[in-house]
């Protein structure tokens, strides 16, 4: 299984960048974040989310958002790979709502801590809820951003000690669109490259 070339790249400086707490939402200070023109409003919010888009997009719809699993799987690690890493697993998942895709998910995480290990592997906790498992909140950091023809996408990175993953998301740029439901799905490529 090879990995998404995106999420095989070195990462490179982060466009957005915070650390694992909620400062900017209790902070009494100012909050300012810019991304890239070229995107509306609820498409930042989304771009910017530190690991609760299902969370934002269920709210967005008043409705369920579910998760499909496509890939779970443990892979080698590389020969190069830096020599604190126990394992790497390939995720891939897609976000449903009201059976519509409504995002592509796919990530590579890198466990280096034993514990971690036996919790995902031994005890059968996934990768997405093992920062709440773990009660450790992550630190965020956007890697990059883009538009295809019909998709909206982000790279990011979410890291606790002992744990990295690194995720792409594909979402359809008509997510938005008026009563976007209920029409009939459009034939979308969750293919980007990343730059």
């Amino acid at each position: 299984m090879t990995p998404p070339a995106v999420l095989d790249l070195p990462p490179i400086a982060p466009i957005v960048k915070t650390s694992g707490h909620f400062g900017d939402v209790v902070s009494k200070r100012d909050t300012s974040l810019s991304l890239p023109d070229g995107f509306f409003g609820f498409e930042r919010i989304l771009l910017t989310a530190n690991g609760n888009l299902q969370r934002l997009i269920s709210a967005y719809f008043n409705k369920t958002v579910s998760v499909k699993i496509l890939e779970d799987v443990q892979v080698p690690l590389k020969e190069d790979e830096d020599p604190s890493v126990i394992a790497r697993f390939q995720h891939e998942v897609n976000f449903l709502c009201n059976s519509k895709i409504v995002c592509n998910a796919k990530s590579q995480v890198l466990i280096k801590d034993q514990e971690v290990y036996d919790l995902v592997v031994e005890k059968g906790v996934g990768i997405s809820p093992i920062f709440r498992y773990l009660d450790k909140l992550p630190s965020f950091e956007l890697h990059g951003l883009g538009r295809t023809e019909k998709t909206f996408w982000r790279e990011y990175s979410l890291k606790i000690p002992g744990v990295d993953c690194r995720f792409l998301e594909v979402l359809p740029s008509s997510l938005f669109d008026e009563n976007w439901l209920e029409k009939e799905p459009e034939e979308i490529s969750w293919d980007v490259e990343a730059k």
